[in-house]
Formats: C-alpha cells, structure tokens, sequence
C-alpha cells in the first residue's frame, strides 16, 4: 500500500511527469490517502468541475481514518 499526501496529489492534478510515471507502475488498489489529504484537496478545488474530478478520482483510492497507526 502507497499512502500519498496532499503535494504528491497536486503533482499528480498538475500532470507533473514523474508523478505520472510513478503512478502508472502502482496497482489502483495499493493507492491511499488518509481524510485529511482528501480534505485538503477538496477545500483547494478551484471550481466546481475541479472538485467533482477530483472526488471522481479519489472514490477510486483506499481512503483511511486518522488514527495512531497512521500517524
């Protein structure tokens, strides 16, 4: 399992290359945030059509409460 913080996504929204390629050599499924991250990104949406891509995308990653183990 992959956990992404919230600069890794950016990198990811902005088709940053190696973000990209990184990305594509990781199943879907081994891909996480925790809520936090999935907060942040949402509050940092620009627009409405931002926000609904990027809940698209993140309804497809493992998403983790905040908890000691992830801390």
């Amino acid at each position: 399992m992959v956990l992404c913080d919230t600069n890794i996504l950016v990198e990811f929204y902005k088709n940053t290359p190696g973000i990209i390629q990184e990305f594509n050599h990781i199943r879907q499924d081994q891909l996480a945030i925790i809520v936090i991250t999935q907060a942040e990104l949402y509050f940092g949406a620009v627009n409405k059509a931002e926000l609904k891509r990027i809940r698209k995308h993140l309804g497809l990653l493992n998403i983790f409460s905040l908890d000691i183990g992830i801390s």
